[in-house]
């Protein structure tokens, strides 16, 4: 009964364990709102703070203090890990369920990540040419990036090679090393449940003069910072050339291994 004479009531669900429920009612609720009866029962449950030792003042300030720091971390770094979701998010969302523009853009700035200079051509020749150009040390690509909601068709390299055999006659163009199909297919599917490959037909995967990369494959090996492996298979045997310098988190406490975050900066 609290001290206002008012009666508490507690709703509890059917089948409770009693033992817990005599657990908690001793431990919180009588401390809480009855604590003159542990006081009067003598119950170590109820400690005066006045009355406590040096001993023990010292050790319980070192405790509070204790938990205010791990709970001024735990905030630290709740936000870095919010402000990576914010980078993750959407390039998560684009490349394993994106379409048109957004796909686009999710290829290009995983790209970007990865080393290379992109520029997208949509706004320069329209749908006269591949979607984007990459280059990294010295290797320029056309990059057709495409989807599908089931199996790709077996058209979507045509397209990329009609590209290529156009590309020299567009003005303003320099030579390309070749080029890259990507394609997030079997969109609706979840992630897990899709081919490894865009093409499972062996005879026709093996027959293909071009790259086709899965945009989840992009995925798997930018969430794992797998630059090496990105940049070989969208740009071949670059020479064992070196990454570019990678600007570092701002937090001097992150690892020192730059993050996804500080990659997209640039």
């Amino acid at each position: 009964m609290p001290a206002s004479g008012s009666a508490r009531w507690f709703v509890v669900p059917h089948g409770t364990d009693q033992r817990l429920l005599v657990q908690w009612l001793v431990q919180h609720a009588l401390p809480a709102y009855v604590p003159g009866a542990l006081t009067r029962a003598r119950s170590p449950l109820v400690r005066d703070p006045a009355l406590a030792t040096d001993a023990e003042t010292r050790l319980a300030e070192a405790i509070a203090e204790e938990q205010r720091t791990h709970e001024q971390r735990q905030t630290e770094l709740k936000q870095q890990l919010a402000a990576l979701r914010a980078v993750a998010d959407p390039l998560r969302d684009r490349l394993l369920f994106g379409t048109g523009h957004p796909l686009e853009d999710a290829v290009h700035d995983v790209l970007v990540a990865a080393g290379a200079t992109v520029t997208r051509l949509d706004a320069v020749y329209g749908t006269n040419s591949a979607d984007l150009l990459a280059e990294y040390s010295g290797r320029r690509v056309l990059v057709e990036v495409k989807s599908a909601n089931n199996r790709p068709p077996q058209s979507l390299p045509d397209k990329l090679l009609k590209h290529l055999n156009t590309w020299p006659a567009l003005p303003g163009t320099e030579p390309v090393d070749g080029g890259v199909l990507v394609v997030n297919h079997q969109i609706k599917l979840a992630p897990a449940q899709r081919d490894a490959e865009a093409y499972t037909d062996r005879a026709f995967a093996d027959a293909l003069t071009v790259p086709v990369i899965g945009s989840a494959r992009l995925f798997d090996w930018w969430r794992r910072e797998d630059w090496d492996a990105m940049r070989h298979a969208v740009f071949g045997d670059t020479g064992g050339a070196q990454p570019p310098e990678i600007v570092p988190d701002a937090d001097p406490k992150a690892s020192g291994r730059p993050g996804l975050l500080s990659r997209l900066r640039r």
